[in-house]
């Protein structure tokens, strides 16, 4: 199973749209302060990435079917999903140019398994994501996401709990109680 990237400038556009409203609002990526401007500029990129096997890890957490994926390439500082809008059953990857990896392509796969699990329906749903990933360090025993520093505390509790349990049920209800 592949996931294709393509660059697209309708979705860059919009992109970047969205990382300067979240940027206005919120001043920094939790604590850290981005570089704001555009320095690089596409014309064309494809590629294409395998994610048979982390389909098959992410279903057995979530306990349902790989989700539809899009990817776009963008020319963003940080990569992100489409999870700003109305909810919708098509996940799409918008993969930063200045950090295209395949660390950062698991972290964007996890948070659209996780939109679609939760259907965004827990407290602090944008900041509660990015404490998830703690737990792709166990699924793929290797340091895929390192978290943001103001993150850290929920990120141990929840760690603590995966690791006894490996729910991810039970770790949402750290959030919860």
């Amino acid at each position: 199973m592949m996931i294709k990237f393509i660059y697209k400038k309708n979705e860059d556009i919009k992109c970047w749209k969205r990382w300067n409203k979240f940027i206005k609002k919120n001043k920094t990526v939790w604590g850290i302060i981005p570089l704001n401007k555009k320095y690089i500029s596409v014309e064309k990129i494809t590629f294409h990435v395998e994610v048979e096997n982390i389909f098959e890890k992410y279903s057995k957490v979530f306990k349902m079917k790989p989700p539809i994926i899009e990817g776009y390439v963008v020319t963003t500082p940080f990569s992100m999903i489409n999870d700003d809008k109305s909810f919708s059953r098509i996940g799409k990857i918008y993969l930063s140019i200045h950090n295209i990896s395949f660390k950062v392509i698991i972290h964007e796969i996890f948070h659209i398994y996780f939109e679609k699990y939760t259907k965004r329906n827990i407290p602090n749903y944008e900041t509660a994501k990015e404490y998830f990933t703690v737990i792709l360090n166990d699924i793929f025993s290797y340091n895929i996401s390192t978290g943001y520093p103001k993150h850290e505390e929920v990120r141990k509790k929840i760690f603590k709990v995966w690791k006894k349990t490996h729910s991810i049920d039970e770790c949402i209800k750290i959030l919860i109680s």
